[in-house]
C-alpha cells in the first residue's frame, strides 16, 4: 500500500462578521483542502446544459461530503481543486455547457442559496452557496464564468462573450464574495485570459486571504501584487498541478512558496495520479503543516482526501514588514564557475553542476551572476551520484520567467547528464547540509524533498531553518534526500528580458517578429 502522509477576533471581528465562524480563535483558526478525483467527462462532443450537469452535480455530491466532513471538524474555510467541477482539456466549445454567469460581488451582493433565481442556468453557485451556507464555513472552488461582450468592447472573442477560468468564494452565509479570474493560462485554449487583470483579496475574521490559480504563482501578478502591495499573509490555491522533476512537485514547491513569503498557504490539487495531478497541503512560514501525496495510479480509484488543520492567524508576510528575505551580494561581472564544471539540461536550462565526490565538504559552482555554496557531511560515502547545480537566467520551456537556482540533488542515473532529470529514489542521507547562493532578489523560495517509502516526501519543519537566502538542516534528515534547493524568481528581468528584441531566446524573438509583422502590416 502506498502510505499517505498527514503530518499533522476578537469582539470587533465576530461583530463585522456575524456569520456563524466556528473554529477561530484569536490565534489560530481552522482550515481545510480537499484533493478531488474526478472522473473525465466525454470532451469530444458538445453536451447539452442537463447533460454538463449531470457530471458536475456527481462532483459536486462529492463537495457536499468533503464539506459535512469539515463542518464535524470545525472548519473555517475549505479549498477545492482547479477543474474539480468542470474537469481539464476542454475545447473552447465543448466546455461552454458547463460555464455559469457568474456576477462581479463588486457591484452586487448576491447570496444564491437564498435568491436562487436571480440569474438563469446557476445550478453550481447555488449548489456552492448552499453548501457553505448549511455548513457555516467558508467556500473556495474553481468553475467557468461565462461573460457576454458588451456593446463597444473591440477586442471580444469572436464567438460574442469571454470565457474565463474562476475561483469563488463563499462566505459562510453562502454570499459570494469574490471571484477572481485566472491571469496567467497554461496551455487553456478554451479560456480567455483575465481582463482586468486585478489580483483579489477578501477579508474574514481571521485574515486577509488572496486567490490566484495554478500557473499564477510564478507570476509578479497576482503573486507579488498581493504579498506587497495588499500585505496578504494567507493564500487559497486551487490547482491542477502536474509533477514537474527536479523543482515543481506540487507539494515541493508550495511548500516553498509558504516559507519564502512567510504565509498561511492553502493548495487543493486535482488527484489523477496516471498524469501525475497529485499532491496538496495546508502550509504555514515553517514548512507543511499537513499534506497528502499518493502517486500511485490505483489512487483514482481510492478517491480524494480531506486534510484539516490550525494554523496561526497572520496579519503581515515576509514582505509586507520587511524581513530579511536574503542576502544581496555585490558582484564584479561574471562570476567564476569552479573547477570540475558540467552542464545538464535541467527542465530546458542548461545548468552548471559539480560533483560531491567526497563524504563531507564544502562546493561552489556559478553560473552568470549566481553563486551557489554548499556544504554538507553524509552518512556514508556516495555510492548514488549526487551534484551541487546553479542556473542564472531566463527560463523558456512551457512559459517564460527569470529564475536563479541552486540546487544540491540526485542524479536520475551515474551519468552526469542525468543529474537534471530529478530522481525519484534514494538512498543516501545527510547529516549536515546547508546551501546559500548570491541571489538579487528577496523572492527566493527554500525546497527539500526527500524519498519516503514510494513516495515523495517533506522534510518536518524542525529539522531545517531558512533565513534571508540560507537554507541549513543542522542534524540532516532520517530521510534519504533527493532534492535541497533554494528557487528564485526575479520579476524585474521577466521585463527587462521579455521587452528586448536583441534577446536571442526563442519566446523573446517569437514575441518581438510578432511585433514587426503587425508593425510592417499596419505602415503597408
Amino acid at each position: 500500500m502506498v502510505p499517505r502522509r498527514q503530518t499533522s477576533m476578537m469582539l470587533g471581528w465576530v461583530l463585522l462578521f456575524s456569520a456563524g465562524v466556528r473554529g477561530y480563535s484569536d490565534q489560530t483558526f481552522r482550515a481545510a483542502v480537499y484533493e478531488h478525483a474526478p472522473l473525465p467527462p466525454n470532451r469530444t462532443i458538445v453536451v447539452t446544459r442537463q447533460e454538463a450537469l449531470d457530471y458536475m452535480r456527481k462532483n459536486l455530491e462529492v463537495y457536499k461530503t468533503a464539506t459535512e466532513e469539515a463542518h464535524g471538524q470545525n472548519v473555517d474555510i475549505i479549498v477545492f481543486p482547479e477543474d474539480g467541477i468542470t474537469y481539464n482539456g476542454h475545447t473552447r466549445k465543448s466546455v461552454r455547457p458547463y460555464l455559469e454567469y457568474i456576477p462581479d460581488p463588486k457591484q452586487e451582493q448576491w447570496n444564491p442559496c437564498e435568491v436562487p433565481d436571480r440569474y438563469s442556468d446557476t445550478e453550481v453557485q447555488y449548489t456552492l452557496s448552499c453548501l457553505a451556507k448549511n455548513n457555516s464555513l467558508w467556500i473556495v472552488a474553481n468553475m467557468g464564468d461565462y461573460q457576454p461582450c458588451q456593446a463597444d468592447d473591440t477586442v471580444c472573442p469572436a464567438d460574442g462573450h469571454y470565457q474565463f477560468n474562476t475561483d469563488v468564494v463563499y462566505d459562510s452565509n453562502g454570499t459570494l464574495i469574490a471571484k477572481y479570474h485566472k491571469i496567467n493560462l497554461f496551455f487553456e485554449f478554451m479560456f480567455d485570459p483575465s481582463t482586468s487583470k486585478g489580483a483579489v483579496s477578501f477579508e474574514t475574521p481571521f485574515g486577509t486571504f488572496g486567490v490566484f490559480t495554478c500557473f499564477d504563482i510564478l507570476f509578479r501578478n497576482p503573486v507579488v501584487v498581493l504579498m506587497k502591495e495588499k500585505g496578504v499573509s494567507n493564500i487559497v490555491f486551487p490547482t491542477a498541478w502536474m509533477d514537474t522533476p527536479p523543482f515543481f512537485a506540487a507539494i515541493q514547491f508550495h511548500s516553498a512558496v509558504a516559507a519564502g513569503f512567510g504565509i498561511n498557504f492553502l493548495a487543493a490539487n486535482m488527484h489523477n495520479p496516471r498524469y501525475r495531478f497529485q499532491g496538496s497541503g495546508i502550509y504555514s512560514p515553517d514548512g507543511a503543516v499537513a499534506y497528502y501525496y499518493n502517486n500511485s495510479v490505483k489512487g483514482q480509484e481510492e478517491g480524494g482526501k480531506l486534510l484539516v488543520s490550525d494554523l496561526k492567524i497572520l496579519r503581515n508576510n515576509a514582505l509586507s514588514h520587511n524581513s530579511p528575505m536574503y542576502s544581496s551580494k555585490k558582484y564584479n561581472g561574471t562570476q567564476a564557475m569552479g573547477d570540475g564544471v558540467f552542464h545538464a539540461d535541467t527542465f530546458g536550462d542548461n545548468f552548471n553542476y559539480i560533483l560531491l565526490t567526497e563524504s563531507s565538504g564544502k562546493a561552489r559552482v556559478c553560473h552568470n551572476e549566481l553563486c551557489c555554496i554548499a556544504t554538507y557531511t553524509s552518512h556514508d560515502n556516495f555510492t548514488e551520484m549526487f551534484a551541487l547545480g546553479a542556473f542564472d537566467g531566463l527560463h523558456t520551456k512551457e512559459g517564460t520567467y527569470y529564475i536563479q537556482v541552486c540546487t544540491v540533488l540526485r542524479c536520475k542515473t551515474l551519468e552526469k547528464s542525468s543529474c537534471g532529470q530529478g530522481s525519484r529514489v534514494s538512498n543516501t542521507y545527510f547529516t549536515q547540509l546547508a546551501l546559500s547562493g548570491t541571489f538579487k532578489t528577496p523572492y527566493t523560495f527554500p525546497e527539500i524533498l526527500l524519498h519516503g517509502e514510494n513516495v515523495l516526501d517533506l522534510a518536518p519543519s524542525t529539522t531545517w531553518s531558512y533565513n534571508a537566502g540560507r537554507m541549513e538542516a543542522k542534524n540532516g534528515f532520517e530521510q534519504p534526500l533527493l532534492s535541497f534547493s533554494l528557487f528564485s524568481r526575479d520579476y524585474d528581468n521577466d521585463l527587462r528580458l521579455t521587452s528586448s528584441c536583441g534577446n536571442p531566446k526563442l519566446a523573446i524573438f517569437t514575441q518581438c517578429l510578432l511585433l514587426l509583422l503587425l508593425l510592417f502590416s499596419v505602415l503597408s
